[in-house]
């Protein structure tokens, strides 16, 4: 839509054509090019790609080290030695190294890794796909993180050197990425605190850790990003002290504890198991934000039905109450929801109208719904139970909804039929569903079968039996992250 000011037009800007936005990330040093990432959604993740346009596809090399390899360790070890002789040519933006053979020792792994240091690499990764007991291979932090290090993955690696006193900070590292690397507290608290510029945090299938926790004194006061996902060991996750941080992506069965003054830009919330020291913490959790407003510049949210049966419950029991602090729009920047179901149900489907209904999230454009992968069992109870009326018009902004595992079940209709008569502005619906023809659904009135099947023949609903890749969440890619 076009805004008269003054006289002139202004029109929304567009984001750059792709082959112009990797040019300009070429020539931006690594840190620059991760942080230009934040800037939007367009720009998310490109930087991994930007040496595919910088005119020397050579900066970024990959290793893979296999049994009866050719070339063999020693000639890829020359490689980089090589490298290092040239100087400035020589540096080495990204490199990657996977470890898939029993041949290499400890020393051997060391020579690499200091080999890459020298090179100046700002972006290292390193997987190691068999597990050596009699010898096991260890990441050696940070003697290994050389000083331009801006970015390190590391996968099914241990670490070593963590307690050493000799230990430097690593005064470059923005960006740690743990895949099933198996640390203790103390470990993964010494490494946070030799990382004083660390932006980026993510763990995932790690093992061994019984808590994450910052301190005042690890001065993390530049940490904008923690991905936590599915760490076993985990009871207790504390970012309380930590206000700067903007992106929260969580999915678990652990209780949390998140700062009350952050201005959060996305959230990803999962609780696997609805158990009710989770509920609890949830419950005090958002009932402090939404006082706080910590939510008034959150863009996107992404939680699952544990998460939604307490928000809701929050808004409802706010909507009941005679003064409450919790008024006007708790979201009004949120252009993206995703709703990850356990179940749908009744009551499932009553918590989605009194989210949409009282959480003011009236810009939203994008909606999500990720359905049970399995029915949810008989549906024996009557719609009735639902006892809500649908929301009134709240979601006139609203343009792409697309609804993953339909199973024609009566709430899920429900839902369907709900979004089509309420959002006036909305361009498609897309089911991923194995029956793509409408079904006839008991509990569901003739006519509103009619009117969805008027939708899917003018375009409107688009039935498919597969995922369509051109529209996906913004939390869809947090696995592709590590």
């Amino acid at each position: 839509m076009a805004l008269e000011i003054g006289g002139d037009v202004h029109r929304p800007r567009l984001p750059p054509p792709e082959p112009l936005q990797l040019r300009i990330l070429s020539f931006l040093p690594l840190r620059s090019a991760i942080l230009a990432s934040s800037l939007s959604r367009s720009w998310r993740g490109l930087w991994a790609r930007r040496w595919e346009d910088d005119g020397n596809p050579s900066s970024s090399l990959h290793h893979h080290l296999r049994p009866y390899s050719t070339p063999c360790c020693n000639k890829l070890l020359e490689i980089l030695e090589l490298r290092q002789s040239q100087g400035r040519r020589g540096r080495i933006d990204r490199y990657s190294l996977v470890v898939d053979t029993l041949s290499i020792r400890p020393h051997g792994l060391g020579r690499y890794l200091a080999a890459a240091a020298r090179c100046g690499v700002e972006d290292l990764r390193v997987e190691l796909r068999r597990a050596t007991p009699d010898t096991p291979l260890l990441f050696p932090f940070p003697a290994a993180a050389g000083p331009a290090l801006a970015r390190l993955s590391l996968r099914g690696i241990g670490l070593s050197g963590l307690h050493s006193r000799a230990a430097r900070p690593c005064a470059a590292l923005e960006a740690v990425l743990l895949h099933s690397v198996r640390l203790d507290f103390q470990e993964l608290a010494r490494m946070l605190a030799l990382c004083p510029r660390l932006r980026v945090l993510g763990l995932r299938s790690c093992t061994g850790i019984s808590r994450v926790a910052v301190t005042p004194a690890m001065g993390l006061s530049s940490l904008r990003t923690v991905t936590i996902i599915d760490c076993s060991s985990l009871i207790g996750v504390d970012f309380a002290l930590v206000s700067s941080l903007r992106s929260f992506r969580y999915s678990g069965g652990f209780c949390f504890y998140l700062p009350g003054d952050a201005l959060f830009a996305d959230l990803d919330i999962r609780f696997g198991i609805k158990k009710s020291r989770n509920v609890l913490i949830c419950h005090k959790v958002f009932s402090g934000w939404f006082e706080t407003r910590v939510c008034s510049k959150l863009a996107t949210l992404t939680i699952c039905s544990n998460v939604l049966f307490v928000v809701s419950s929050l808004l409802n029991a706010t909507s009941h109450a005679e003064s409450t602090k919790m008024v006007g729009d708790l979201f009004p920047r949120m252009t993206e929801l995703q709703l990850i179901m356990l179940e749908m149900k009744a009551p499932e489907l009553a918590n989605i109208y009194v989210f949409l209904k009282n959480s003011g999230c009236s810009n939203l454009e994008r909606l999500f719904v990720q359905l049970p992968t399995a029915p949810s069992g008989l549906l024996v109870d009557s719609f009735d139970y639902v006892g809500l009326e649908p929301p009134p018009d709240v979601l006139e902004n609203l343009k792409v909804v697309k609804i993953t595992n339909f199973s024609w079940n009566r709430y899920e209709l429900q839902l369907v039929l709900f979004l089509l008569r309420k959002a006036s502005s909305l361009h498609k619906l897309v089911l991923i569903t194995p029956s793509l023809e409408p079904l006839h659904v008991p509990g569901i009135q003739k006519a509103d079968l009619l009117f969805l099947a008027e939708a899917v023949a003018n375009g409107k609903v688009i039935l498919s039996g597969s995922d369509d890749a051109a529209t996906q969440p913004f939390h869809s890619d947090v696995s592709a992250d590590f």
